[in-house]
């Protein structure tokens, strides 16, 4: 089974792009999506707005397609589970890309830029590795910390996040992003 998922949000290109695989005959795997406030409905494949058993269903996938946010990534991670994240440009900023890119670098994330590139990156799917410097539990930990104390406005001066938080470093002109 693959799962996908946008989180609370929406991100219609990435469940137009599922759906268009599923209805070509790329994706011949049963796929249940979550699409949050999706603006359209996909007619190929399965799909709820909101489940409450995401993470439990994420433990049984044989790959999990999930849009860029952190929580989500970062769950993944932890759960150690074949996964492709892809970045919704359109959030500000375009966030999730500079996010994608650091904790690529950090864990060997199969990640895209964009919905358009995932039918090349279905044969690279694969768990994240945990860093080297850091256990993927104190990464993801390190992560929501950081986060949390953004929104509250009080960033401590040291991030132990920061080697993948594109929140403490810049991130270097675009690279290409790698399957």
């Amino acid at each position: 089974m693959i799962l996908v998922t946008v989180g609370t949000q929406f991100f219609d290109e990435l469940i137009d792009q599922v759906d268009r695989l599923v209805a070509t005959g790329k994706i011949t795997d049963h796929v249940h999506a979550q699409i949050g406030l999706a603006r359209r409905t996909p007619t190929h494949l399965e799909w709820v707005r909101f489940d409450r058993e995401l993470m439990e269903k994420a433990k049984q996938a044989d790959l999990v397609i999930t849009h860029g946010g952190t929580g989500c990534v970062c769950e993944l991670i932890l759960l150690g589970r074949p996964m492709i994240a892809v970045a919704n440009s359109t959030k500000s900023g375009n966030h999730q890309l500079e996010f994608l890119r650091k904790v690529g670098e950090a864990c060997d994330l199969c990640w895209i830029a964009s919905p358009r590139e995932l039918e090349a990156a279905l044969p690279h799917a694969r768990a994240a590795r945990p860093p080297r410097s850091s256990s993927v539990r104190n990464l993801a930990q390190d992560l929501r910390d950081h986060v949390s104390a953004r929104r509250r406005g009080s960033v401590a001066t040291a991030c132990r996040a920061a080697p993948v938080c594109a929140a403490c470093f810049p991130v270097a002109p675009a690279a290409t992003p790698r399957p």
